[in-house]
């Protein structure tokens, strides 16, 4: 029976292998169909867990944090939006809420089965460090024109963070395991162990050869904190002086003298001085190797910065945050905002871009949810560090600290394998807590048995509802594959015509929204264009939107409304040349000309970031333009 559960678990922790070529954006979708339908067998087999076993449920504090933590998340996002482009990810969050108490049901004090999916989880990073390296070698296809080195992740930047990830469970994996005196019975098989070092071994082995080539410093730091966490919860004593106050405390409440004390006072010295030296040296090198991740890739870690900064302000601006999805949309107005304001320097207007996360998840956390959820978060967090410590899981705690501190740079927690990993780390130390009497958070007016059976039914309940809820946009998703072929062949008309009865199941698919705007605007629906775009740019922040909606505009002749959307396009990403050429068309189509010119000028002297035919078109026109005297120019 315990392996019917494991089975289960695995499933849905191979999820980070799918890739569903059928579906449109397959790499991303394919993985969220995969999660629902492992969710409903996850649900069911805790169900029937729930049913046939007499064990008891009792909330913690942690519990309490979680539960607080997602109904922040949903209140934000209720009160101050709309649900309508945040169906999937409000999904998803139910369902990993489900997945935490399934967890639990099936999982607590079970801590053979908690290591053999720990085993699982180390093989997962094998399996994508391996994939990793035939892609490198040309054996493999990526899944990123642009990039090499993707595994079966959409660019390296998340295929890296996650072997980062998996590397400290990996590292703790190799390390001779020491008997634990707490528990009996709970040190995994002979055989287990061994498969254990085994897999671990050639999974550090494989990322090593495979994470310098990802060039993802997020990742490389989050490697080096992992593992750092590792090893001093596994030889706390070599690393830190906790140890050596307290002996050195012992030493001097001793009574008398003696040549051999003496010796190892003076041992006891020389190793503090050596430790001393070490950690200044560790110091040194860890403020160099920042120094010099950062010249790495200079413009990519100012531009982070600059994200960074408009996401302070964007959360500053809406305290209680702006809802689930809806980061992208806030950043996009406070960026337009700043370089507005005429602070922005130079460089950061190169610099600037229009991300759709905000490579900082505790900010943009803060963000959608507020300043509440961003608190919440943290304590869900420290009580989680907390029963890692009690339960002494280093190997977890590296992993989970790897996963953090990848969260200040990148944007993990919205990959869905991250997140899956991410509950199933922060569920470990609630399962193997050592103090098997816990206090309950709170009490209910029920037995902890019904508590137990009752939390099954509740999961079961929720997942039918989510499941039923995302069901219809499975064939949404592969409808949208077959119909690109007609956006992408230039037919518009036919794939607007294609995309319409779509709309309903994919309204929270940025890409989905772009096409079947430009697919509108292409077959002269402008007004019908505008709607479609104007909700794109709830959950974007991308310039194009307002850039198609400006020519739209101008096609209804609403001159005022098109020059408005063009300049927000343009001070969105200040360092685009195409937002200033549109504005010089328009300007030249209503006859005032010393505005086209003054356009002109800009599109002749703004230095882009890419080079490409395009641009020289763009300044072949804008001469044109700055050397006429009075003409209007066409519509088109």
């Amino acid at each position: 029976m315990k392996f019917l559960y494991f089975i289960s678990f695995t499933i849905i922790l191979a999820t980070v292998f799918i890739i569903n070529n059928r579906l449109a954006q397959g790499v991303v979708s394919g993985k969220y169909f995969w999660f629902y339908g492992s969710m409903g067998l996850i649900c069911v087999a805790s169900l029937v867990y729930s049913l046939l076993n007499k064990q008891t449920f009792r909330f913690s504090l942690f519990d309490g944090f979680v539960l607080l933590f997602v109904g922040s998340v949903f209140l934000s996002t209720l009160v101050f939006n709309d649900v309508m482009s945040n169906t999937t990810k409000l999904v998803i969050l139910a369902l990993l809420l489900v997945l935490y108490f399934c967890l639990r049901i099936v999982l607590d004090g079970n801590r053979q089965l908690i290591s053999f999916l720990c085993v699982f989880i180390i093989l997962t990073g094998l399996v994508e460090a391996v994939w990793g390296l035939l892609q490198l070698y040309g054996f493999l296809p990526s899944q990123h024109v642009l990039f090499r080195l993707t595994g079966s992740f959409f660019n390296p930047g998340p295929y890296s963070g996650y072997l980062a990830v998996v590397f400290p469970l990996a590292l703790y994996g190799i390390m001779p395991m020491r008997p634990d005196k707490n528990s009996k019975g709970a040190c995994p098989l002979v055989w287990g162990l061994r498969i254990k070092s085994a897999t671990s071994a050639m999974t550090v082995v494989a990322i090593l050869l495979v994470l310098p080539a990802g060039m993802s410093r997020a990742a490389w730091l989050a490697a080096i904190a992992g593992s750092v966490v590792v090893l001093v919860g596994r030889w706390g004593g070599v690393f830190t002086f906790s140890g050596l106050l307290r002996r050195f405390t012992s030493r001097n409440d001793e009574e008398g003298d003696s040549p051999r004390k003496d010796a190892e006072m003076r041992n006891f010295r020389n190793n503090a001085v050596v430790k001393i030296v070490a950690v200044m040296l560790g110091v040194c090198l860890i403020v160099a190797s920042s120094v010099g991740l950062y010249f790495l890739k200079k413009d990519s870690a100012e531009g982070r910065m600059l994200m960074w900064k408009v996401s302070l302000t964007a959360m500053a601006q809406y305290p209680l945050g702006v809802g689930l999805g809806h980061f992208p949309h806030a950043y996009g107005e406070a960026q337009a905002a700043y370089f507005a304001s005429g602070k922005a320097s130079e460089a950061e207007a190169y610099v600037a871009g229009n991300p759709e996360y905000g490579f900082n998840e505790y900010l943009q956390i803060a963000v959608e949810s507020g300043i509440a959820s961003l608190m919440l978060f943290v304590g869900m967090l420290v009580c989680a560090f907390r029963g890692l410590i009690q339960s002494k899981e280093w190997g977890v705690m590296g992993a989970l600290t790897a996963m953090l501190v990848f969260a200040c740079f990148s944007y993990p927690f919205s990959v869905l394998p991250f997140l899956i990993v991410f509950v199933f780390l922060l569920a470990c130390p609630q399962i193997t807590r050592i103090d098997a009497n816990r206090k309950t958070f709170w009490r209910l007016p029920v037995t902890p048995a019904m508590m137990f059976r009752g939390i099954g039914v509740i999961c079961m309940i929720v997942t039918v509802c989510c499941l039923w809820k995302v069901y219809p946009s499975y064939d949404a998703h592969r409808q949208w594959k077959s119909s690109q072929m007609y956006y992408q062949a230039g037919m518009y008309r036919e794939a607007a015509i294609k995309y319409e009865p779509l709309f309903p199941h994919l309204n929270d698919r940025i890409l989905f929204l772009f096409e079947y705007g430009r697919s509108l605007s292409q077959s002269e629906q402008p007004e019908k264009s505008n709607e479609i775009l104007q909700h794109a740019t709830r959950i974007s922040c991308d310039p194009m939107l307002y850039n198609i909606m400006g020519k739209n505009f101008q096609a209804m002749q609403q001159y005022d409304l098109a020059e408005q959307h063009l300049r927000k396009a343009a001070l969105i990403v200040p360092n685009r040349v195409y937002p200033y050429y549109l504005l010089m068309k328009l300007f030249a189509e209503t006859g005032d000309m010393e505005q086209a010119r003054e356009n002109a000028e800009i599109v002749l002297t703004k230095e882009p970031k890419v080079q490409s035919t395009a641009i020289n078109e763009m300044r072949e026109e804008a001469e044109a333009i700055k050397n006429r005297r009075g003409e209007t120019l066409s519509p088109n």
